[in-house]
């Protein structure tokens, strides 16, 4: 049994060291390319070890950019839960957008503002609060917790994926990407495709004025794509967003005198739950099939994809996750559908694991300028993981 009160336990989160330490972090650059996750490793270790955690370093898959995993141990016969927080951001942009410095916190009123502060910064501060918390309580429960800061979340690198390889699995995880406080149970895949147009390509001087045309073809496809991104916009799905189907990267032409011999371009298109990178293939054969042409060579090519995933809305997690959002929030547990991607495909589709996002922070401040976390949405966000996370540890194993 805990040793002190659950209640007690949520309030000694210590706001200043959440603070403090989303302020250092955020001032040890972390931008993904190219990652240099290891200063941020390092000082996650030598805090962690400070305070009496257990904790390692684990070098793989990049012996350059560590990884950090530790525990709170149990005393057996309960459930292992997992928190998880990548340690890398994007980069900076523009720095004449900013109007704070992005590698250094600037507190306005409640606000912290710096390049990850919101993503993930803020909630591997948490994550570090809630373990020295449950360190010096020394409570004993029959679960085990584990922290998990990770590499390469950013660039979709096999971070959290190579951990679970490893052996670093549980039971629960919790990844606390930003969620405005609510439970995303579900992520939408992406597939990732290639169109490859091939034709004869002509002097324009020279070019008859029905001579096959690489770029007209393109157009027609595209406008073939637009319509389908339409009509798959419409399905729902009540733990994500709407599918879609997007052209990104386009690739033609080798003199501005000559009409395109060969145009390249990328499809993203985002799945939902129970949708295969094959049934995507034949959708989009069945577009490009009516708009065959005898000069010009089509070819698709599969990529590779993200696997769109769901925890069941009925799972252990969630329930957990709902009392202490009531409890300690003071508010309605929310469902929601995140429109972005994370490593909670790892741990549902790789390891079987039932996972959520949940975590401070609104996503849409991420990856912009003056990107920003709300120091009392960092605070209610600890104590409502830091809650679930005791109601797993005393729960029987899953």
């Amino acid at each position: 049994m805990v040793s002190v009160t659950k209640q007690t336990l949520v309030q000694s989160l210590p706001e200043d060291l959440i603070v403090e330490l989303t302020s250092r972090l955020v001032a040890i650059p972390t931008p993904n390319p190219p990652g240099q996750e290891k200063t941020c490793a390092d000082f996650i270790v030598d805090n962690l070890q400070q305070w009496g955690v257990e904790v390692e370093q684990v070098l793989d898959p990049d012996p350059n950019r560590p990884q950090v995993v530790a525990w709170q141990r149990g005393s057996g016969g309960g459930p292992t839960v997992i928190i998880n927080a990548h340690m890398d951001t994007v980069g900076e942009g523009r720095r004449e957008d900013w109007r704070f410095p992005p590698f250094q916190v600037t507190r306005q009123g409640s606000r912290l503002y710096g390049r990850g502060a919101c993503d993930m910064k803020g909630s591997l501060a948490i994550n570090m609060a809630i373990m020295k918390t449950l360190r010096e309580a020394n409570i004993t429960v029959p679960g085990t917790l584990m922290f998990q800061a990770v590499m390469g979340e950013e660039m979709d690198e096999p971070g959290t994926r190579t951990l679970l390889q490893k052996g670093y699995t549980g039971d629960y995880a919790i990844v606390l990407e930003p969620t405005d406080l609510r439970i995303g149970p579900a992520s939408r895949g992406v597939g990732w495709y290639k169109i490859t147009l091939t034709g004869p390509a002509v002097h324009c001087g020279l070019a008859a004025p029905d001579a096959p045309d690489v770029m007209a073809h393109f157009a027609t496809i595209a406008a073939a794509l637009t319509q389908y991104h339409r009509r798959i916009s419409t399905q729902t799905h009540p733990l994500s967003p709407s599918p879609s189907c997007r052209i990104t990267d386009v690739q033609a032409g080798e003199a501005h005198n000559s009409t395109v011999g060969r145009c390249e371009f990328i499809i993203d298109r985002r799945m939902l739950p129970g949708e295969t990178p094959e049934q995507v293939a034949a959708e989009l054969q069945e577009i490009l099939a009516p708009h065959s042409h005898p000069d010009i060579e089509t070819h698709l090519a599969f990529i590779e994809w993200n696997e769109p995933v769901e925890t069941p809305l009925d799972s252990p997690l969630i329930d957990a996750l709902k009392h202490n959002i009531k409890t300690i929030g003071s508010r309605e547990p929310e469902i929601w559908g995140p429109p972005y991607g994370s490593d909670v495909r790892n741990f549902i589709y790789d390891a079987g694991i039932p996972t959520v996002n949940f975590g401070a922070g609104d996503y849409r401040v991420c990856h912009q300028p003056n990107e920003f976390v709300e120091v009392d949405d960092l605070m209610t966000c600890a104590r409502i993981v830091l809650g679930t996370v005791i109601d797993l540890l005393q729960s029987s194993s899953a």
